[in-house]
């Protein structure tokens, strides 16, 4: 998790801190990271214990933060297509587009890239495993 005072703008699935920091350096070579265990507990309570929405502040292109947002409007036990998600922000020929900006997505579970699937039903792919997303969506009452 890697958040400035204008929000959160990394939330990563990772085995170790130092696959985290390595993950943060190589995606923002420019900014200077400083471990804040107690802001994060805070943070990751708000978000994961309590449920209440937090400030996002996602990097990316114009395009990705086009695709992001529609993301962030997919609502918990729902599933949109790539194809969907195109139409979507007016682009409908961009389905590739589309799935390489959720790969993209910095912010796992609070831009829920999980939720877009392939318009056949399948799952398509994850940043973090396709188990993890089958996981994610059944939780989620999405699938069975």
């Amino acid at each position: 998790m890697a958040f400035t005072t204008e929000g959160l703008f990394s939330l990563i699935f990772t085995d170790s801190e130092d696959t985290a920091f390595a993950d943060l350096q190589r995606r923002f070579p420019k900014k200077v990271f400083t471990e804040d265990a107690q802001r994060t507990n805070v943070l990751g309570d708000k978000i994961f214990k309590l449920k209440e929405p937090v400030q996002l502040c996602p990097q990316g292109t114009p395009f990705q933060q086009s695709v992001w947002k529609v993301l962030r409007e997919i609502p918990e036990g729902e599933t949109r297509t790539y194809a969907q998600v195109a139409a979507a922000i007016g682009n409908p020929k961009a389905v590739r587009a589309v799935g390489t900006a959720a790969g993209a997505n910095p912010i796992a579970c609070l831009i829920p890239c999980h939720r877009v699937i392939h318009s056949d039903g399948g799952l398509g792919g994850y940043r973090w495993g396709t188990e993890l997303k089958k996981q994610m969506l059944k939780t989620e009452g999405a699938i069975k």
